[in-house]
């Protein structure tokens, strides 16, 4: 098997693979805005903890969206393919030999 065939064998693989991820987080992506929803409904100086749950959930959704895009865009690229992703999944040996030694 050559090197151009292995490596097309696994971006579409791992390109699903992290589809799947990203959109697995969409689960989860339901549950903190409905817990986010819930509590920027309430009155702000009601209590400390209200304040700190609004807080907690806005960062959480906001980080989980950023990974969301994040997933989604890795996994568009290696559908795509080509030489950077060739690269990355299967360095040249040379290239390898000369940086362990060198």
């Amino acid at each position: 098997m050559s090197r151009k065939d292995a490596v097309g064998l696994v971006e579409p693989n791992l390109g699903f693979a992290f589809n799947g991820v990203g959109f697995g987080r969409s689960f989860i992506l339901a549950c903190d805005l409905a817990s986010f929803l819930r509590y920027i409904n309430r009155e702000p100086g009601a209590s400390t903890a209200v304040q700190y749950w609004r807080h907690y959930y806005l960062i959480s959704l906001s980080f989980l969206v950023t990974r969301m895009i994040s997933f989604s865009l890795l996994a568009r690229w290696l559908f795509r393919g080509g030489p950077e992703v060739e690269e990355l999944l299967l360095p040249d040996e040379a290239r390898l030999d000369t940086s362990v030694h060198g």
